[in-house]
């Protein structure tokens, strides 16, 4: 994943487990995730994701637990077994079109709800392309959770 020099400069980090940057966006890998108050298995349950492909940022890790965040800002602990590294992001408001091409001007491909999920394939210039189902288009960056406002990848 190649980033630009203006998404590098808001990176804090690397992870000393992975050597990958944090904070990042990661998804989660299975339908049912614990969200833990620390990073054990003995640690209590906070939180429970019932959703796979959901985009969460990593901002830790220790050992072969990761400390995440979600689009509601909880913080807590997951296995790093539960995440891949596959890119994902999540429609934030209802209404945000999907374009043809990465352009305001584009044919308008479908009207997305807030909370839909889908992969991101890339992200450049402000604009992410995002696959849902059968359909891949073009959505405003800032339109998203799962990538940083300024971040580009291929």
């Amino acid at each position: 994943m190649a980033l630009s020099s203006r998404a590098e400069a808001q990176y804090v980090g690397t992870g000393p487990e992975t050597g990958k940057a944090l904070p990042r966006f990661v998804s989660v890998a299975e339908d049912k995730a614990f969200l833990r108050r620390g990073p054990t298995m003995q640690h209590a349950i906070e939180w429970v994701y019932l959703r796979k492909d959901l985009p969460i940022e990593v901002v830790a890790e220790h050992d072969n637990w990761r400390k995440v965040r979600d689009f509601e800002g909880t913080i807590g602990w997951m296995n790093r077994v539960v995440l891949a590294n596959d890119r994902t992001g999540m429609i934030l408001l209802d209404g945000t079109k999907l374009f043809r091409t990465p352009t305001p001007e584009a044919q308008v491909l479908a009207i997305m709800e807030e909370g839909l999920v889908g992969k991101l394939d890339r992200c450049e210039e402000g604009w992410c392309q995002m696959r849902v189902a059968e359909l891949s288009g073009w959505l405003p960056q800032s339109q998203l959770y799962g990538v940083r406002q300024g971040e580009e990848f291929r």
